[in-house]
């Protein structure tokens, strides 16, 4: 999949990579998964319950693989993929 770099202006300072306009350098993204091999056990549903109290329950870390894994496809899709997800919708 393409990724194009955007550069700030930065025509003042005399250190900074010279880009033309036209040229779109090579990226490389990097992403990561963590803690997918915890168990969503006894001690996850308290914590869940604990941070549902003072947070948003939809916007916290710990909440149900199911609801996670939905939450985590749809951020794929609308941020990270956006062209490919309206594309094959």
């Amino acid at each position: 999949m393409p990724a194009q770099a955007c550069y700030p202006n930065q025509e003042n300072e005399a250190d900074s990579v010279e880009v033309e306009p036209f040229e779109v350098p090579d990226v490389v993204l990097y992403m990561g998964i963590i803690d997918i091999l915890q168990k969503y056990n006894v001690k996850k549903r308290a914590e869940h319950a604990y941070k549902s109290v003072k947070f948003n329950p939809v916007k916290i870390s710990v909440v149900d693989p199911r609801f996670y894994a939905q939450r985590f496809i749809s951020f794929l899709q609308q941020k990270v993929f956006p062209e490919q997800s309206t594309s094959s919708s």
